[in-house]
């Protein structure tokens, strides 16, 4: 089973040029792109390699354990590489580690506790990011595993001192919910609020940003926007390319709360929240410095390269009833892993069919105008073998001009790939160092 360039956190419409497209016009007008491997590998299978990097990264935050990771993927090999097996497997993991959590909360071990929660919070989230290519691959069962999931996060937040705070930020009718962290004292503090991508969930988040910046003295908000977490795997919600919709009641929030130094709000953007955080950085201009994590600009070009054209011209042409018609072939003919690719990437944009999605889609780009509208001191993050928007953060570089700078990450540094998943550390150093010395304060 192999995967077509299948990333965390990214959109891929390569299963789309697989042989389900054989008896389609045009499916194979254009050559399928190069694969891009991560220099560090322990599984053929591109996604699972992914996977297993991520987990092991959390280690440097006490969100995994090294040992823990690479006995469950121990097992997966086992059972020759599965998706199905990795599912089953982290759930598994993630399920022991939070009934030991529970025993030893009981037992009055705290720290044992806390530990053991954020362990299970981050094995449960490996398994929800494979939960379509389990045996009952709905959104009823996402949610569910979600749920686990993040009651472990949530215990593990009880036991951190300040305690983590589960915050409703009103949004359209519902609400973006979040978690406020903070290293506590008297006085009003710098604050970044943490915006996650297509599959990064609150422990992710944690791990990229919120433990660094609580270190530092920094107040955190980590979100849950539309198309993710809580309001993708309970409610169903797409995302909205408009995201600028969604950070700046955030930032109305934020100025209001007391310990929130108004005039030092920053925004970190993780892989396609590179993209949105981006979008919402052209209106929202109270924020003291953006980061992208990585630069994004068009988020659906992997998805345009892969689509055949005869298919491209469908959507340009509106033509829904014969678009689905044709997507709802494509699995037939794919592999389990392309057939979970598809679905993974395309969930995001919406609940109808393929073609309600892929209009959707094709909404998430930034133009050359838009990016030059941004004025507040931008990072990007520009890890060697990005292979999930390759060349786009020297794009969003260009288009924004001298008040954005490169973060470049490398492969003899041990941080190469997209969203830099073995060095979360050296990323959290790297950005908050930046974030420090370039986050001017805004004079109101």
């Amino acid at each position: 089973m192999k995967s077509r360039n299948l990333s965390r956190r990214t959109f891929i419409g390569g299963a789309l040029a697989a042989g389900a497209l054989v008896n389609v016009p045009g499916a194979h007008a254009k050559a399928a792109k190069p694969k891009k491997r991560p220099a560090t590998v322990f599984f053929e299978d591109e996604a699972l390699n992914f996977q297993l990097l991520f987990a092991l990264g959390g280690a440097g935050y006490g969100a995994a354990e090294v040992g823990e990771v690479l006995a469950t993927f121990d097992r997966i090999h086992a059972k020759d590489d599965t998706y199905r097996a990795t599912y089953a497997e982290f759930l598994r993991l993630g399920r022991q580690t939070r009934a030991r959590a529970g025993e030893e909360l009981a037992a009055g071990r705290r720290v044992s506790a806390r530990s053991s929660y954020l362990r299970a919070a981050m094995y449960l989230d490996q398994a929800l990011f494979f939960v379509l290519a389990s045996k009952t691959p709905t959104r009823h069962h996402e949610g569910a595993v979600y749920a686990e999931m993040e009651a472990a996060f949530a215990a593990a937040a009880g036991l951190f001192e300040p305690r983590f705070e589960p915050v409703r930020i009103p949004w359209q009718g519902g609400t973006i919910p979040g978690w406020f962290l903070s290293p506590g004292g008297k006085g009003a503090r710098p604050t970044v609020i943490l915006n996650n991508g297509s599959d990064a969930q609150n422990i992710d988040m944690y791990v990229y940003g919120g433990a660094a910046a609580i270190e530092r003295g920094w107040n955190v908000l980590i979100i849950e926007g539309p198309g993710q977490g809580s309001n993708l795997f309970l409610r169903s919600q797409a995302f909205t390319p408009d995201w600028e919709r969604v950070i700046t009641p955030v930032v109305d929030f934020l100025r209001a709360r007391p310990g929130v130094d108004r005039r030092r709000i920053s925004l970190i953007g993780q892989s396609f929240g590179g993209l949105l955080t981006a979008r919402a950085a052209v209106h929202e201009r109270r924020l003291a410095a953006l980061v992208t994590d990585t630069g994004v600009v068009d988020a659906f070009v992997d998805w345009q390269q892969e689509l055949p054209p005869s298919l491209l011209k469908l959507l340009d042409a509106g033509k829904a009833a014969e678009f689905d018609r044709i997507w709802n072939e494509i699995p037939k003919g794919l592999s389990e892993a392309d057939r979970f690719s598809v679905a993974k990437r395309s969930e995001i944009y919406g609940n109808g069919g393929g073609y309600e999605r892929m209009a959707n889609a094709r909404r998430f780009r930034l133009s050359r105008a838009e990016a030059g509208a941004i004025t507040m001191p931008t990072a990007i993050t520009a890890p060697e073998l990005e292979a999930s928007f390759t060349g786009q953060q020297e794009t969003l570089h260009k288009w924004i001009g001298a008040s954005s700078t490169l973060l470049k990450f490398t492969v003899a540094e041990g941080a190469e790939y997209h969203c830099e998943p073995m060095a979360p550390q050296l990323r959290n150093e790297r950005v908050f160092d930046w974030l420090e010395t370039n986050a001017r304060p805004l004079r109101t």
